[in-house]
C-alpha cells in the first residue's frame, strides 16, 4: 500500500517578493533546498513517488541539483505548469497574452492529473514541514479510503517580521474540516494579528489553524479542481494576476452549493495538527532566519539519532 502514495510538489512559483526561485534557495544546514529536504522526509515516512510541477526552465537545474541524491526505490518525475493547460471549455476567456505568471495552487495541482492516479500528499516547494508531518500524512492517507485529509499549522509558528503573507485560515470541529478560507497580507500588530479577507481587513485569533499546503487528496481531487477552475477562469480569466487557491477548491467541496448535481459532491477532510514548527520564506530577509532555524532544528535531531558527543 505505501507503494501507492505519491507526493506532489508544487515547484512553478516564481518567487515575486523573494526575488527569485525559492525552491533553488540553499537554505539547509548542508546547503540543501526545501525541496530535498521534503524528499528525504516523504521517503523516510514510506512515499515512493514524488510529482514536482515546474516550469520547463526548471528541468536542467532541477536535475542537476538531484542527481545521484534520490534512493533507487524512489521515482521524481517533472510536470509543467502551462498557462494554457485550462479546462477545454473555459480557456477562451482566459487572457494568455495579459497573463505573466501561474493561475495559483489548483492549477498547479490540475497540471499533474495525467501522473498522479491514487492517494496524494501535495506540499509546497519552497516550505519546511518536518518529518512528523509525512508521517501524519501517510497515515491519514492510508488509513482512510474516501476522505482528504489536511495537516494544519498554528497561525503564530507562521508569520514573518519581514511583511505580510498569505494563510488559508481553517475552523476546525472534532477534528475535521468546517471552513477554510484565504486570508492575505496577514501582519502581527500591537494590537494581534490582522488581515484582509474578500478584500476587507480584520482581525484574527493567535491560536488559529492555517493551511500551509500540506494536504492530503485522493484521485477525485482533479474533478473538483477542473470545476473551481472553470469558474474562476469565468469570472477573472481576464485579470493579470488573480489566483485560484486550493483552499477555494476544498472549501466547494466541503459545502456544495445547488448547482452541484449529486448529493455525493460533499467531501470530508480530517485535519493533524503539525508537532513540529514550519519554515518557509516570502521574503529575501526571511533567508537568513530559516537558514539558522534549520540548522538549529536539524543538527539537534541528528544528535539525538547519534547520541551526544562525549
Amino acid at each position: 500500500m505505501m507503494a501507492d502514495l505519491t507526493l506532489v510538489i508544487l515547484a512553478a512559483g516564481i518567487g515575486s517578493r523573494f526575488g527569485g526561485d525559492k525552491q533553488l534557495a540553499a537554505l539547509g544546514p548542508n546547503g540543501e533546498t526545501m525541496l530535498e529536504l521534503s524528499l528525504q522526509s516523504a521517503y523516510r515516512a514510506g512515499f515512493t513517488k514524488a510529482v514536482l510541477v515546474i516550469r520547463p526552465e526548471l528541468v536542467d537545474t532541477l536535475d542537476t541539483l538531484l542527481a545521484d541524491k534520490l534512493p533507487d526505490d524512489f521515482v521524481c518525475d517533472y510536470c509543467m505548469q502551462s498557462l494554457d493547460d485550462l479546462p477545454a471549455a473555459v480557456i477562451k476567456y482566459a487572457d494568455l497574452a495579459l497573463r505573466k505568471k501561474p493561475w495559483g495552487t489548483a492549477h498547479a495541482l490540475w497540471s499533474a492529473r495525467h501522473q498522479v492516479a491514487g492517494p496524494m500528499a501535495v506540499i509546497n516547494a519552497d516550505d519546511f514541514y518536518g518529518d512528523s508531518a509525512f508521517v501524519l500524512l501517510a497515515e491519514g492517507l492510508l488509513n482512510s479510503i474516501d476522505d482528504w485529509m489536511m495537516v494544519a499549522y498554528p497561525i503564530k509558528l507562521t508569520l514573518s517580521d519581514n511583511g505580510g503573507v498569505n494563510r488559508g485560515l481553517c475552523q476546525v470541529e472534532n477534528g475535521k474540516l468546517i471552513d477554510v478560507a484565504e486570508w492575505l497580507d496577514i501582519q502581527s500588530h500591537a494590537n494581534g494579528l490582522v488581515g484582509t479577507l474578500e478584500g476587507k481587513r480584520a482581525s484574527i485569533g493567535n491560536d488559529a489553524l492555517v493551511s500551509m499546503t500540506c494536504w492530503g487528496f485522493k484521485a477525485d481531487i482533479f474533478t473538483a479542481i477542473e470545476t473551481e477552475l472553470s469558474r474562476f477562469i469565468l469570472q477573472q480569466g481576464r485579470l493579470a494576476k488573480s489566483e485560484c487557491y486550493l483552499p477555494s477548491v476544498v472549501q466547494a467541496r466541503l459545502h456544495p452549493g445547488a448547482d452541484s448535481h449529486t448529493s455525493t459532491d460533499a467531501r470530508g477532510v480530517y485535519v493533524s495538527v503539525a508537532q513540529e514548527a514550519w519554515y518557509g520564506v516570502t521574503y529575501p530577509e526571511d533567508a537568513e532566519w530559516v537558514k539558522r532555524k534549520l540548522l538549529e532544528k536539524l543538527a539537534a535531531a541528528q544528535m539525538h539519532l547519534h547520541g551526544k558527543p562525549e
